[in-house]
This record gives C-alpha cells, structure tokens and sequence, in this order.
C-alpha cells in the first residue's frame, strides 16, 4: 500500500492507540479509488486482474478496516450482453473454486456514497485472509463470521432488479462458476407480511435440541443501544420460526435455561426474506481468579473482560450478557454467563498496563472446583509520552498528521504501540505506556514495516512523562 497521493484516490486512514494484537500490524483503514486506471495483480489467482480492469469499473476499495487485503471492485453495465463477456473473464482465473452470488437489486456501494453498481467483484490475498482469520495463536477475530474459514473463492455479486440493467434470464453461466441465489424469489420457502427466520437450536456437547430456547431479533437504535424486537421460543424438538418481520438489519440472539447466551450472526430483511439458521448453545460456566502487582500484591477496582470467547468446537462464541468484573479488596474477581470452551481475559485500571499477556487462552470449565489461584494475571504501573510535531519550517504541520509509537523491531505480538491523530497544533499524547524502549515517528511505514531511520528514540519508566519533539514526515508527490 502506498501512501503517495495517487491519482482517483481517496485515502482514509482512522488509526487510535492500539495493542498489537496480531502477528502483524492490522490498521483501521479503508483505501479507494475511483476510475478505471489499470491495476495488478496484488497477489490473487492468476488472470483475476484481467476482471479487475474491465472497462465498466466505476472504482474500487479495499479494506477490512483491521488489516487489509479484501479487494471490492464496482461495476455498471450498459447491457446483459456486456455482463456475459465479463463472467467469461471471470471464468478464466485460475482457481479452485468460482463463485457468483445473486441478489435482489438495487446494488449500492456504501463506500462510494451509496452509488449504484449492477456487480462487484471481490478478491482476497490469501495471506492477508490467513493473517487476520486462521492464525492458530489469534483468536481477537473471533466474533467475525470468517474466523478459521477457509479463504472465499473469487467472488462476483450481480444485483437483479431494482433498476439495473442485467436480466438474470439473459445471463450465461460457464459451467466452472457455482452459482448461488440468494434474491427471494429464489428461497425455498415463500415468506408473506414481512421476512422469516427459522431453524433449530442445539447442545453443542450432545448434538440433542433444545426445547425452549428464545430466539430474538434485535435492532440497533439510538446511542448504539440494542433493542430486542420480536422472538420465538424452540418447541421440544427444538425447531423455531419468527415471522412477518419487518424489513431492517437485525442481529439474532439466542438464550435458553442454563445455557451461556449467543448472538448467531445477523439477518438483512430487505423485504420478504427467508432465513434459516441452525445454532448450537453450550452449557454455561464462570472463570476465577486474581490480578496483583509483580510483588504479588493484590489490585482491587481492576475492571476484567472476557474477550474472543471460543466454544469447545474452538470457534467464536459471541455472548450477549455476560458483564465485565471489577477485582475485589483481595484481587479476585469472577466471570459468570461464559460458555464451557476457552476466552482471554484483558483488564484495564488508570496508569496501569497488563503485563500478563492478552494472548493467553484460558479453559473455561464448568466442573465444581475453587479455582480462585488457577488464574494470576500480573499488572505494572506505567508513564505517559507527550509528542509535539512541527513542519519542516519549525512551525505547526501542514496537514493532518498520524504519530506511531512503537517498540525497536516493529510491532510484535503482545507488546504494547500503536498510534494517535495530532491535535490542529501537532501535540498528541500516549498514556499508560509500559516501562521500556519505543521508536517514535510520523512515518507511517514504522507501523507498517517497524522501519523508519529518523524515528526518535525514548525511553519510559514508571512514572516518567517524557517529552518528544519530532518534524513532520513528507509523504511526497
């Protein structure tokens, strides 16, 4: 990725202070171009960019926003015919799997002000998918729905309807293109007076129903505050259906007596929309322990979160209900509602820093044993960095400017860097940092490649407030 100011580009770059969470860096960034200036091959199948550079491309983008190499190309066509020649191409990469999925139209862009497309193409970077989702040692994606999946095909989506010009009768599918319908005429089942959700719920340890399970669909409203707006209870064989829903975006959550709660992904009821979903619930356990000083002296008001909760299957298990803790007068705290299986556990208290790792995956069991010194997670105390950048001219930037801080080396799993956005005066500060050494820059390829020659060295101890004066990094032309 380059951080030149290319030609159709729209460069956008949200970057806070972080914990490298990952083997490598992952940035909360979405790049985008607009146009059809040629692009290459970025390390896809090979004759995927041959698609990528088809004429009728209004522009591109790739994200995710936590790491990259999720490539979305938009297109519009004049007629059917030009959409055929396209899918030839398409047909030509040189791949396992192909796949194109067809949705009820109108097709929109919500990265390009919600401009209408008729098709998009998506590719991914093997490495970059691998990176972020099947790291064997990373589970911080594990609410994402691609964790530990395998690396998606290259993928057409064409929108049928809704003023777009394909007509899905028209369309000539080769024959190595798996074709998935998703519109709803499409749906085994006819929903009427609004969307269908339905399916069965089950007991991941025993494979049996559940009977009784609520199952509810519910909206983000106001303040990013989650309403729950319509349910249904399993019947004893454990099936459920929810319908006459209203059109909107839902989350569906799952609940049941003795089982830890779940949220089961979402469900985008355009219209009349049938979905069905099969869910597995696993019992519900508490996780114990304490958190103390080096000394072993225990830190009561320490705030502990479970975080990246796997179920025994060893895949995410996102929960609805469970609250954080706050450690007692002893250290010691407990996490009730967690399903059986396995979570991190992260804690936070003013000017201390978790020296424990974030990465140590810890056995939730339901078995009845104390297990209040099985877990001893160890906290410091920290200093702050204050950063001043000034222009080449020794005055304030001339542009918006990003500092990253970072340990030698570039940034590692489980150790503390990150970076911060100035203030319109070039000053930004990092609080809470951990004692040692960090290279501090406005290059962002310190973050990126953990290299930069001119980037200032500091050192921070406990309670130090150290000042770094730095000049702004130019980007060039």
């Amino acid at each position: 990725m380059k951080y030149s100011k290319l030609p159709h580009c729209v460069f956008c770059l949200t970057v806070a202070l972080i914990l490298c969470c990952t083997s490598a860096v992952s940035l909360a960034y979405v790049v985008t171009w607009w146009g059809d200036d040629p692009v290459e091959n970025m390390g896809w199948p090979v004759g995927a960019e041959r698609v990528a550079n088809l004429p009728s491309r209004l522009g591109y983008w790739e994200g995710p926003p936590f790491g990259g190499g999720e490539y979305h190309f938009l297109y519009r066509c004049k007629e059917t015919s030009e959409f055929n020649e396209a899918v030839k191409v398409f047909a030509e990469i040189r791949t396992p799997e192909l796949e194109l999925v067809v949705h009820d139209g109108p097709g929109q862009s919500h990265v390009f002000n919600k401009k209408q497309i008729d098709w998009a193409l998506t590719l991914w970077i093997p490495e970059s998918w691998h990176r972020l989702f099947s790291d064997p040692k990373g589970v911080f994606f594990s609410d994402q729905s691609n964790f530990r999946k395998p690396v998606p095909p290259p993928t057409i989506d064409v929108y049928i309807g809704g003023g777009g010009s394909i007509v899905w009768e028209e369309v000539e599918i080769p024959p190595n293109v798996r074709v998935v319908d998703k519109r709803a005429v499409s749906a085994p089942v006819k929903p009427v007076g609004g969307g269908l959700v339905c399916g069965e719920v089950y007991d991941m340890a025993t494979g049996q129903t559940i009977a009784g399970a609520a199952v509810s669909l519910a909206k983000r409203g106001l303040l990013n505050r989650w309403r729950e707006v319509v349910h249904a209870n399993t019947t004893d064989l454990g099936s459920y259906s929810i319908d006459k829903n209203p059109a909107g975006w839902y989350e569906i959550r799952i609940r049941a007596n003795g089982y830890a709660s779940r949220k089961q992904g979402s469900y985008n009821n355009k219209r009349n929309t049938y979905h069905k979903l099969v869910a597995q619930l696993m019992r519900e356990a508490s996780i114990r322990g304490m958190v103390t000083y080096p000394d072993d002296k225990p830190i009561p008001g320490v705030v502990v979160t479970a975080r990246s909760t796997l179920g025994i299957d060893g895949l995410g298990y996102p929960y609805v209900d469970v609250e954080p803790a706050t450690t007692d007068e002893e250290g010691r705290f407990e996490i009730s509602g967690l399903p059986e299986g396995f979570t991190l556990l992260t804690c936070r208290k003013p000017s201390l820093h978790q020296a424990t790792s974030m990465f140590e995956l810890y056995e939730v069991s339901g078995r009845p044993r104390d297990r209040h010194d099985d877990i001893r997670i160890v906290m410091t105390s920290t200093g702050t960095v204050r950063v001043k950048v000034t222009g080449s001219d020794g005055k304030r930037p001339s542009e918006e400017v990003h500092v990253t801080i970072q340990p030698p080396g570039g940034p590692r799993r489980g150790q503390w860097g990150g970076s911060a956005k100035c203030k319109a005066d070039g000053t930004c500060k990092f609080k809470e940092v951990p004692p040692g050494e960090y290279l501090v820059s406005t290059n962002p390829m310190l973050m990126i490649k953990g290299e930069d020659p001119d980037a200032k060295l500091v050192t921070v101890n406990v309670g130090d407030v150290v000042e770094v004066a730095i000049t702004e990094h130019s980007r060039g032309d």
